[in-house]
């Protein structure tokens, strides 16, 4: 299976979810006119998002430089190493000792949870995913990672980021709170506490936290909901994030593939999408309901209403639209009553 095309007839949410949904392995490369991604999947699961190709750029190796799991100095030398063996830059931090298969494995994946919404957020960009089945057996070090988790973890921090950035604009300056208890903090929190130092903006800390933005804007959201931080001064002007119209689709993602690939869709839709959301280590805040056994129909229907949110950045008024744009079969909606709130939405199985 080969595909390729245009991020603005096809987003990335979708890509993902065929992927899943066939249980593909292979090589899918973005492309935009700033930067490159590449994540690799092994039975529909992604087990890698590094480019083998890259060399001193290595999103991974910046990531874990930036997150502190890694020196400057050990960097130089695994890139040393590499330029002279040729080998993964993860067999040498293996075989090197610089960090252990645990450590390594949970950075890879937090690498992955921060890259992935980053990725969702592209409007523009091309895509194409070979089903190359070698490339993936060749890789050294694979972390199996359920794309249908990452993807609704992504959307609830792509959802939580937007709702923090209208509160707290990139631009205020923040300070600490003398008179609060600090004791109490994770280290995560002391760290982020002490970049606020009354001169630094949030933009200015986001650059210097050893975690990635969506972690720091968290933490700093909390730190002033707890008393432990505040505003100490307020942007000459506000500041507006520009607003993506919604996209008409339809007929652009006909125009946008062959044949074949239609072909593939529409057989996608007529058999039904049975996605799995089960055992989630985060989900999004409409699907934070008390755990309950789901069935696999309402597993489906809220999956599906995860990936509508996530292409027209809102969940829809009225079930069907989830068929008519084929996340989901119409049949699988019959059985329960919906209804969108302001915090989401409520799903109830009928009686």
């Amino acid at each position: 299976m080969a595909l390729q095309g245009n991020l603005e007839d096809f987003s990335l949410a979708e890509i993902l979810q065929l992927i899943a949904l066939q249980r593909k392995s292979g090589v899918l490369r973005l492309t935009s006119e700033t930067s490159n991604a590449v994540l690799f999947f092994e039975k529909g699961n992604i087990v890698s998002v590094t480019d083998r190709r890259e060399t001193r750029s290595d999103a991974l190796l910046k990531f874990l430089v930036a997150t502190e799991r890694l020196s400057v100095e050990q960097v130089d030398q695994i890139c040393a190493i590499r330029s002279q063996n040729k080998k993964d830059p993860l067999e040498i931090i293996i075989a090197g000792g610089y960090l252990s298969n645990k450590q390594l494995s949970e950075s890879v994946e937090a690498h992955a949870r921060e890259l992935l919404p980053e990725l969702l957020s592209w409007k523009k960009g091309d895509y194409f995913f070979s089903g190359d089945e070698k490339t993936v057996g060749r890789l050294f070090f694979k972390v199996p990672m359920r794309t249908e988790a990452l993807l609704i973890e992504s959307m609830r921090r792509l959802d939580e980021s937007a709702r923090i950035k209208q509160m707290y604009s990139p631009a205020l300056i923040l300070c600490p709170k003398e008179s609060a208890q600090k004791d109490e903090l994770a280290d995560e929190e002391k760290w982020i506490l002490g970049l606020m130092d009354g001169r630094r903006s949030i933009r200015e800390i986001l650059g210097r936290s050893r975690m990635g933005e969506f972690d720091t804007y968290q933490i700093i959201s909390d730190l002033i909901a707890a008393g432990f931080a505040e505003v100490a001064e307020w942007p000459a002007e506000p500041v507006e994030e520009p607003v993506e119209e919604r996209r008409p689709r339809g007929k652009q993602l006909v125009q946008g593939f062959g044949i074949a690939f239609v072909v593939i869709l529409i057989t996608l839709a007529s058999l039904g999408l049975r996605w799995t959301v089960t055992k989630l280590e985060s989900t999004s805040p409409a699907l934070s309901q008390e755990r309950q056994p789901l069935s696999d129909g309402e597993e489906k229907v809220r999956f599906a209403l995860e990936v509508y949110k996530a292409t027209y950045s809102a969940y829809p008024h009225a079930l069907n639209l989830l068929a008519e744009e084929n996340f989901v079969d119409s049949k699988s909606l019959k059985a329960f009553r919906y209804v969108k709130t302001s915090e989401g939405y409520s799903l109830e199985k009928k009686p």
